[in-house]
């Protein structure tokens, strides 16, 4: 009997009176907020120039169909992305990124040419 007693007196709570909690989250909200933050300033302040873009247009969307997206609003096709509905766009037209939203995009933002959001130009033999 009484190592029954200790083992019952050795849980500090019970599964079925502790629910979830939307408190619980916080520690990831925070995270994630931080995180988001973080890639604001870093875009803020990175080298973009105003006549590259990057382009995502929405899932499911084909290549074709997002580099015909680029040139519907007068741009020219830089790279491709690691996927299909990303790509890096050049256009002096100050309203290139309006277009391309209307047209459906969606984000249009100005960006360097990052090399972790590009594919890569090396073949393997």
């Amino acid at each position: 009997m009484r190592s029954r007693e200790f083992q019952d007196t050795a849980l500090p709570f019970s599964a079925k009176s502790e629910g979830f909690r939307l408190r619980d989250l916080l520690p990831a909200a925070v995270l994630l907020a931080c995180g988001l933050v973080a890639l604001s300033v870093a875009s803020i302040w990175s080298e973009a120039t105003d006549d590259k873009f990057v382009v995502v247009a929405p899932p499911g969307w084909s290549l074709g169909r997002t580099i015909a997206l680029v040139r519907s609003g007068d741009g020219r096709l830089v790279r491709t992305g690691n996927f299909a509905n990303v790509v890096f766009a050049f256009s002096s037209d100050p309203h290139f990124a309006a277009r391309l939203r209307a047209g459906g995009a969606w984000l249009v933002e100005s960006a360097p040419l990052a090399p972790g959001c590009s594919a890569s130009k090396d073949t393997e033999s």
